[in-house]
């Protein structure tokens, strides 16, 4: 099962789900920090390769041919992974040779995503510290200035306070709050733009905050905010 969902997560950030599950999988996203970090993972995996594939004209017929070259036969009896595993080797050949990384099929013309309602979460965010396993889930609405933070799996800081940061691009990092000693933190008119590389961190602070407007004590867990819609 674990596969499965790595498969899924892949699939994901190649944009090669048709909208039902794209649909299926952003809400997941919403619950499941396993799911979360997968979803990291690959654009971590894929975006060099966007770097270094040469420009060149995508041909007209490139996903047809991909789609029939990964269609099962009507006779063939095979698991449905074994060709899911066929469709993304070849979206990986699309973007290898043609640059599309990170790019959603031509078909459908635009995300389901991205027509998502007032409350859905645009922006996505697995915490960690270095090399674990996500501590906290954090969610991000554009449409209201909502952000959610939702401990996973937080350490214990007795005597201390745990400070939310947000740091934009190469921008210094600006405190949004503090976390509740029980309970998600419920933050309202933030706002994040989802073209700079928004980076999420926490630190370790004197009770009530750093005194300084900065961060004083070690960051102890941080993450990259994901975009869920395409623009």
């Amino acid at each position: 099962m674990a596969d499965d969902l790595s498969m899924t997560a892949g699939e994901y950030v190649l944009g090669t789900l048709d909208v039902a599950e794209q649909r299926a999988f952003a809400r997941r996203l919403m619950t499941d920090p396993g799911a979360v970090a997968l979803v990291a993972d690959w654009q971590q995996r894929l975006a060099p390769l966007l770097l270094t594939a040469p420009d060149a004209v995508v041909p007209a017929d490139m996903w047809s041919r991909i789609d029939m070259a990964t269609r099962p036969a009507a006779n063939d009896n095979q698991p449905v992974w074994r060709w899911k595993i066929a469709t993304v080797a070849a979206a990986l050949l699309a973007v290898v040779t043609s640059g599309l990384a990170l790019r959603p099929r031509p078909a459908p013309p635009a995300p389901i995503i991205a027509q998502a309602p007032q409350g859905f979460a645009q922006q996505i965010a697995a915490l960690s510290s270095e090399g674990g396993s996500p501590a906290l889930l954090v969610t991000y609405d554009a449409g209201s200035g909502r952000m959610r933070v939702v401990p996973v799996n937080v350490s214990p800081r007795p005597g201390h306070s745990l400070e939310l940061w947000v740091i934009a691009g190469k921008a210094a990092p600006k405190s949004i709050g503090l976390m509740p000693k029980e309970g998600a933190a419920a933050l309202s008119h933030m706002k994040v733009d989802p073209a700079l590389d928004t980076t999420i961190a926490v630190s370790v602070e004197p009770i009530g905050g750093s005194p300084t407007g900065a961060p004083t004590g070690p960051v102890v867990y941080s993450g990259k905010m994901i975009a869920l819609s395409k623009s």
